[in-house]
């Protein structure tokens, strides 16, 4: 019996190992900082997109929402929570996240505090993995599977004056009108009441619905996706959002987004 339980053991982390669950574009895991394995149980279920809040404490990138209150503390840094076991799975699927999955894999970084200089101890950070990163260095584009997306204090001038860029930036919708270059802004995100104009989902109509599409009508004319977030986690709404093309949806509930896009994968 132990022996067979070992085999059955063995046998489930090689299709784990092997990347054999299904990879969901369209899946962003919110709020990682509250999970025990955040990037472990965002991979498990499919997850082609994470977000990290970091914080800058002494020279060092922490994941963490709020600063802790002791000088002693338990958070992990973002080189070992994220960094590293990214770069592993990278190296062991031979360049890829998911394999055969042609897609890029998002790794946004919210900052919380102190954004120029978490923006240097970042690239520091970065520098070590760039392989895996899709980065422009001297105006000269390299693919990677990677796309570190930064949001929260986004250090702008800091990124647009690098010669070694290892980052992107998280666009806000008055960022349109400026017209960021694609590969720099990628991406474009707002609190999903903001964009509707409402606090409840009981009050999302069409009319606040259509919003929605004339952003991401906006946004794509740019080449740009569009990511809400604080948004309930409600299927109606997912349909909705898939409907109007969102790039990606957010969500905290990792296996209920997952069932739900699995069972509309095809449709």
């Amino acid at each position: 019996m132990k022996n067979l339980i070992w085999t059955l053991f063995l046998l489930g982390s090689s299709v784990y190992m092997s990347g054999q669950v299904t990879p969901l574009p369209l899946a962003h895991s919110h709020n990682d900082y509250e999970r025990e394995n955040p990037l472990a149980d965002a991979l498990a279920n499919g997850f082609t997109s994470v977000e990290a809040d970091i914080l800058f404490i002494y020279g060092k990138l922490y994941v963490g929402h709020n600063m802790p209150n002791k000088k002693r503390h338990d958070l992990k840094t973002l080189t070992k929570q994220y960094l590293k076991p990214l770069y592993k799975r990278f190296k062991a699927n031979n360049g890829e996240i998911y394999k055969g999955y042609d897609g890029d894999f998002y790794l946004w970084i919210d900052i919380k505090f102190e954004s120029g200089q978490a923006y240097q101890a970042l690239r520091e950070r970065l520098d070590p993995f760039r392989e895996m990163l899709n980065y422009y260095e001297n105006g000269e584009f390299h693919k990677g599977k990677v796309t570190v997306i930064l949001s929260g204090e986004r250090p702008f001038r800091d990124l647009l004056f690098d010669d070694l860029q290892l980052m992107t930036l998280d666009g806000r919708p008055d960022d349109l009108a400026k017209n960021y270059d694609t590969p720099l802004m990628p991406f474009i995100s707002e609190h999903a009441g903001k964009v509707c104009q409402v606090k409840n989902y009981e009050e999302v109509g069409e009319k606040e619905i259509q919003r929605i599409y004339e952003l991401v009508a906006k946004a794509t004319a740019q080449g740009k996706k569009v990511r809400l977030w604080a948004t309930p986690e409600e299927e109606g709404l997912w349909k909705e959002l898939q409907k109007a093309g969102v790039g990606l949806i957010n969500t905290d509930d990792l296996g209920r987004l997952r069932r739900y896009l699995q069972s509309n994968i095809d449709r």
